[in-house]
């Protein structure tokens, strides 16, 4: 399979309150309009009786409950506008700190993004902005980023998108036991997060425990079941514990819900050579290559294409 790179939001209607006011009006007008020669008969329990107290009853119930509903929903948009405007100035400053690095200018970009790190302890993106600012270009520049971003941990230890990129580093260069340490601390403080559960499903299938990472990655696709690339993480491990049936339905609804992704449709290629079905596995990897011909280059080393190798049709597609 071609894997793909990791990680890279009772009501009131008009009608009821219109026809609550028109009872209560009309009963009012009876008690206020009776033969009574004293006049209006308030005698309370005379009241009680009558089905103006009980619309009464609910009328002030129904204004009582709509005014707390819209004083609510004024709260609740108050709060959605300054959610919005939040976001709005997080957007400008993350821009400008791209813009910055782009330019070379480094410490003033840091500046940017070491603010929003102390602001926004969950945004990723600053501390993705600023490795790149800060990472060196080297073959060791990601690994030496560790130390770095250990440092930085101490200026701001709630941020937990630097916790994150430690990890993701730590993983890209095989360090998995200490990977899935981090790991489970990040998902203790974010418990929530798909990203964290997909993580450490990617950090499992490092150390071959795939059976623990399809529930990790069964975790992620509850909390966000639009992730189409984690249907295809999880089928890499089921193929590896030789579950292909269900590896082809994570496969299947990855592409009920991507139709274009041209990855998915070359892994379900690869479910259908290991299965022996070669016709559907050609199928496949020929929509596949023609949604991305860079997977031509994968396929005749792919081991799960190995029983399509000396197929004609498959060395013409893979030529």
């Amino acid at each position: 399979m071609h894997s793909l790179p990791p990680l890279r939001i009772k009501s009131f209607g008009k009608l009821e309150q219109k026809n609550a006011c028109k009872y209560f009006t009309t009963d009012l007008q009876v008690l206020f309009n009776s033969n009574n020669k004293n006049g209006p008969n308030f005698n309370l329990k005379t009241i009680l009786k009558s089905k103006t107290m009980k619309n009464l009853v609910y009328l002030i119930g129904f204004l009582v409950a709509v005014t707390f509903s819209q004083r609510t929903l004024a709260q609740q948009t108050v709060s959605d506008q300054k959610n919005l405007a939040l976001e709005d100035t997080l957007r400008v400053h993350l821009q400008q700190a791209q813009t910055l690095v782009r330019q070379g200018k480094k410490e003033e970009a840091s500046k940017i993004l070491t603010n929003i790190m102390a602001t926004n302890p969950n945004n990723k993106e600053a501390v993705q902005w600023w490795l790149i600012a800060n990472m060196k270009r080297s073959p060791s520049g990601e690994v030496d980023a560790i130390p770095m971003l250990d440092s930085l941990s101490k200026s701001y230890p709630a941020n937990t998108g630097i916790l994150f990129f430690k990890i993701f580093i730590q993983a890209e260069h095989g360090m998995n036991q200490e990977a899935l340490a981090n790991v489970e601390k990040l998902i203790s403080v974010q418990p929530d997060s798909a990203d964290n559960w997909i993580l450490k499903g990617q950090i499992l299938q490092g150390l071959e425990k795939n059976k623990e990472a399809c529930a990790a990655f069964d975790k992620a696709i509850k909390l966000n079941p639009a992730r189409t690339d984690v249907y295809g993480m999880k089928a890499a491990s089921l193929i590896k514990i030789g579950k292909l049936d269900e590896a082809l339905t994570n496969v299947n609804k990855a592409i009920e819900l991507s139709p274009n992704d041209a990855n998915t449709v070359y892994n379900r290629a690869c479910i259908y050579s290991l299965s022996g079905d070669k016709k559907k596995a050609l199928s496949d990897l020929k929509k596949a290559i023609e949604m991305n011909p860079e997977l031509k280059k994968y396929a005749p080393t792919d081991s799960d294409l190995k029983s399509l190798y000396e197929d004609e049709e498959f060395k013409e597609l893979t030529k």
